[in-house]
């Protein structure tokens, strides 16, 4: 079990979420033992470390300096780099990928059949993670945002598959998609302060908005060499997107791209040093991972601060 202290360094908290995720995996493991050999999971572990971490390092921008607060917060990140481990297992399945992260997908080692159940038992562990987290309000929420992402993806298979979304219904599909998990962790770091948490719970929403606009934009113009994984899947399956509408050029989303990190910033600007932080993740980390060119409007956020 991950172990606290104050004053964790950048390196320690990475150390820590991984440390939840590496319990939570060996429970697996053990689990298997009765039954068989546990190598059958463990030669599958390369699957299992996460990737960017982009959540993660939210959690660890904006985690309050206190040892107890950032040990909440490390959990909180496992728990969503767990089910973000287990959508991609799930959307590699059905959009027959071949390529994630560089490395043959899941499915491809253990069948489709395999994945998904191995996604199911992710899902259920990170529930269990947060449960362990004994506060009722952080549970519901999780539960919450988890089926937010599992309606969305439901919404965009069954009803708008095959058919032209407009402009807003798919910046909402986005956000349903990818920013409740933000969402949380952002949220999750201001607990002790409502208006806070709040605040941030929304600009979690439209960081993970963009980066799903980003996302969908990669997977029509990348390069899958370059992307690590495999592209052209919503195309193929009729899974319309933004980026697929051959009337919004690629500056028209960068501009929302913009537009949703932008106010996202906005809206923590009243908590300057909160608003440092974020401005920082974005710059360093978010639009690192984004792989296009666009930038933060400070000019605009200066204005807020300064109304």
């Amino acid at each position: 079990m991950p172990i606290t202290g104050a004053g964790i360094a950048d390196s320690e908290f990475i150390s820590q979420t991984t440390g939840w995720i590496d319990h939570t995996f060996d429970s697996v493991c053990e689990d298997i033992e009765e039954f068989g050999d546990r190598r059958i999971i463990e030669q599958l572990k390369t699957h299992f470390v996460p990737g960017k971490m982009l959540r993660t390092r939210l959690g660890m921008a904006l985690a309050p300096d206190d040892a107890n607060g950032r040990r909440e917060v490390t959990q909180a990140c496992a728990a969503t780099e767990l089910i973000h481990a287990a959508t991609l297992f799930h959307d590699d399945v059905i959009d027959g990928a071949f390529i994630r992260r560089a490395h043959p997908t899941l499915w491809r080692e253990v069948g489709s059949t395999g994945a998904i159940l191995i996604g199911d038992l992710f899902y259920s562990s990170a529930v269990r993670l947060v449960i362990e987290s004994n506060n009722m309000t952080r549970v519901r929420s999780f539960v919450d945002k988890v089926r937010e992402v599992c309606n969305t993806e439901m919404v965009h298979e069954l009803v708008l598959n095959s058919r032209d979304a407009d402009v807003e219904s798919s910046i909402k599909i986005a956000r349903g998609k990818t920013g409740p998990l933000f969402a949380f962790i952002a949220e999750t770091c201001g607990a002790n302060n409502p208006a806070k948490a709040e605040a941030l719970e929304e600009a979690g929403y439209r960081l993970g908005t963009a980066y799903q606009l980003a996302d969908d934009l990669l997977d029509v113009i990348g390069d899958e060499k370059t992307a690590g994984k495999t592209l052209g899947t919503d195309r193929q399956r009729d899974k319309f997107t933004l980026a697929q509408n051959t009337g919004i050029s690629e500056a028209f989303i960068r501009d929302r791209i913009t537009s949703l990190c932008t106010s996202a910033l906005e809206g923590v600007w009243r908590w300057p040093d909160l608003a440092e932080k974020l401005e920082t993740y974005i710059t360093s980390d978010l639009f690192k991972a984004l792989n296009i060119p666009v930038e933060l409007n400070m000019e605009r956020a200066t204005a807020c601060e300064v109304g």
